[in-house]
């Protein structure tokens, strides 16, 4: 049965308002990209003020905000390995003014050891990678080892191999430890703390036999005479610490660990928002200033496109739940 005229009339209406709806929200969005930002975009650091990522997110915001014209400002919001700021942002209007520092614990670490997390890390907004950091070895004084391949061999000469600290059970530093032994045969045994500080006293105590921290936190430790630097994870030596050799170049040519940050906006957030952050995050980091104080610091700028941070997070996913299971690391 063929509709009524009555009845064509209000489709036609329904689809008039419907088109009308959809120019006005594209209007707007339009006019939203056209505008932003105009006013102070707020920086979610999911650790405390002072410390290495802190003091990356600072660096970055400061250079960003002359490209983009307006103040990013950096607020510390600590908790639950990230989680807390996590789901702080998740839940933040997708408009560009609040942003998040991700990295591996609270975009892919936490979601894979708590399913039960309050957010999903996949919904949130790639914007831009800003930095690959590495981690460093560090063993106790005494402990009689001069390389890395001494070091595994040592570890395979004791009962109980070799102890390494961590932040604790499923921390990065912890996964690290398990990719080492996975790779160079060493046995090891996990002690976790709370946090790498305390990790870090022990070894300098000679209560713990080893230690993996991030780079940026590890320079400030090459002139202290309680531990010593053995290798990096990194594909490449560092520039600050050039005299300490890779882990690739000590025999295992195929080990690289890294740690990184990126730029995270919530879900929903317009395309044409996200390319402003973008294109402002990378002139950022082409900023020779910028990159050789980066570089000074331990972090290896890094910038590229949103679908390149989006395909990280992919790959390490993958691969860190890989390492998660063959480990059998439960927080339970």
């Amino acid at each position: 049965m063929a509709p009524s005229s009555r009845t064509r009339s209000r489709c036609i209406n329904i689809g008039l308002k419907i088109a009308l709806f959809l120019g006005m929200a594209g209007a707007f969005v339009s006019a939203h990209a056209q505008t932003y930002p105009d006013r102070p975009i707020k920086l979610v650091v999911a650790f405390a003020a002072g410390g290495a990522s802190d003091a990356l997110a600072r660096s970055v915001a400061q250079e960003a905000s002359q490209k983009l014209g307006q103040s990013i400002v950096v607020e510390n919001i600590a908790g639950a390995g990230g989680s807390v700021a996590a789901r702080t942002v998740v839940r933040a209007p997708a408009d560009g003014y609040t942003l998040i520092l991700g990295s591996p614990g609270s975009m892919i670490i936490n979601p894979l050891l708590q399913p039960n997390l309050p957010y999903d890390p996949q919904q949130f907004t790639p914007v831009s990678s800003l930095a690959r950091i590495s981690y460093a070895l560090m063993i106790r004084q005494g402990l009689g080892a001069k390389n890395v391949s001494e070091l595994v061999a040592l570890s395979n000469s004791k009962p109980q191999g070799l102890t390494v600290g961590s932040a604790g059970t499923g921390s990065n530093t912890h996964l690290v430890a398990m990719a080492f032994m996975a790779s160079t045969g060493a046995k090891v045994h996990h002690i976790p703390y709370k946090g790498t500080a305390p990790a870090l006293n022990d070894l300098m105590a000679g209560n713990i036999d080893m230690l993996f921290d991030s780079v940026p936190v590890v320079i400030p430790q090459l002139q202290n005479s309680r531990v010593i630097v053995l290798a990096v994870t990194g594909a490449q030596r560092e520039t600050a610490m050039q005299q300490v050799p890779t882990i690739a170049e000590s025999g295992w040519p195929n080990f690289t660990a890294n740690n990184w940050f990126g730029i995270f906006a919530p879900p929903k957030t317009p395309a044409s928002v996200v390319e402003k952050l973008n294109q402002a995050l990378n002139a950022s980091l082409q900023d020779p200033r910028l990159r050789s104080r980066l570089q000074a610091n331990g972090n290896r700028p890094a910038g590229g496109s949103p679908s390149e941070l989006n395909k990280l997070v992919q790959d390490e996913r993958a691969s860190y739940q890989t390492l998660i299971k063959s480990s059998n690391i439960s927080l339970e």
